[in-house]
């Protein structure tokens, strides 16, 4: 009994129902956090687990737990479970009740039915793990606080205040604007070589001057030119800027289809490798099968000549699948295991079928 009890509990943490052929459902359901008023006590959400002795058909989840922990096929699974809901019941009727650990106890009523209570401590799940109940006692009287009167601002300095700067701002900007138009214009249309010696930089001007129209048209109507003009024209012969020549190339365009090119090439590497991952992982999915399980045996031979009274009686769709030495005869295999499921609902109404179950490869 224990055994059993470890196997619902187990079962519990990722079953919301687990059924035990031929005693009832186990139900597990959350409840809420609650305030107990009289006590003053916070209680946290729970996990907690009820009883329905009308769900005694066997979906072959228990089964399954028996099988991985045994090793073993789905009939002794199912001949093992039947002998401990068998000793349940003989305990029941000759003690009154039986104590499922941290699970809860089974009772036997009057009225031939069977009664449950949950075990006092709350179930465990990993989602409700360390939160307990606490306590804490109603206030006695609340505190209240003092009201304090804050005084009304003088809203008459502030005006006040507000009306000089403004007065201020504008005297100032009536004073600049003033300046401004009553001011004289000064021009200054005589250039002078020490003007531009004061200003920069003497070579830059004469380059300047040298290129104009002007300039040149007045040296072309002087016939006799002085001392001082030659003196000007070697200075300007030997500061004058002389233009250069600027080589440009399309580099831009040549480094932007190389850069083009190569982000070209990355995607279609990182295509590649995405539809490489793909393929890999449709393969992966495409292994996983599950087995309508009709009948298990110990040798290759034996399971081949099952296999042909199968196919004889009609069943063409019947195989043999091999797993840890054991050989077994299924009617079919589907990628779903919903789909699987529903194939043996099916099948179990058939009566040579009734053990029928599902087999999930890995």
């Amino acid at each position: 009994m224990n055994e059993l009890a470890k196997h619902i509990e187990v079962l519990l943490l990722e079953n919301d129902c687990v059924i035990v052929p031929g005693l009832g459902g186990f139900i597990a359901h959350n409840r809420p956090a609650s305030y107990a008023e009289e006590k003053h006590i916070f209680e946290p959400p729970m996990r907690t687990v009820g009883f329905n002795p009308q769900l005694i058909i066997n979906d072959g989840l228990l089964a399954q737990s028996y099988m991985q922990t045994y090793n073993t096929d789905f009939p002794d699974a199912t001949r093992r479970i039947e002998k401990t809901v068998n000793a349940i019941k003989e305990d029941i009727y000759r003690e009154g009740q039986v104590k499922l650990e941290n699970i809860g106890t089974l009772y036997y009523n009057m009225n031939g039915l069977y009664e449950f209570e949950p075990s006092t401590r709350s179930f465990f799940t990993p989602d409700l793990y360390g939160l307990e109940g606490f306590s804490m006692a109603p206030l006695a009287e609340i505190r209240r606080i003092p009201s304090v009167s804050v005084p009304a601002k003088d809203e008459s300095k502030t005006t006040v205040s507000l009306y000089n700067w403004l007065r201020t701002t504008v005297a100032v900007a009536a004073a600049v604007l003033l300046f401004f138009i009553l001011s004289t214009p000064v021009e200054n249309t005589y250039i002078d070589d020490a003007n531009f010696a004061s200003l920069g930089s003497i070579d830059m001007f004469d380059a300047i001057r040298d290129q104009s129209v002007a300039t040149s048209l007045s040296l072309q109507k002087q016939k006799s030119p002085s001392k001082e003009d030659d003196k000007k024209k070697a200075r300007n012969n030997i500061n004058t800027l002389k233009p250069v020549k600027v080589k440009t190339e399309t580099v831009a365009a040549k480094t932007a289809t190389k850069n083009i090119a190569k982000a070209e090439k990355k995607t279609e590497k990182v295509e590649k490798k995405t539809e490489k991952a793909e393929k890999k992982t449709e393969k992966k999915v495409a292994g996983k099968r599950s087995y309508v399980i009709v009948a298990s045996l110990t040798s290759n031979a034996d399971a081949q000549r099952t296999l042909k009274s199968f196919i004889k009686d009609g069943y063409t769709d019947a195989e043999v699948v091999e797993s840890n030495g054991r050989f077994r005869i299924a009617l079919g295999h589907f990628s779903n295991e919903a789909d699987a499921y529903r194939k043996v609902q099916e099948i179990r109404k058939i009566d040579s079928f009734k053990n029928a179950w599902v087999f999930t490869s890995k």
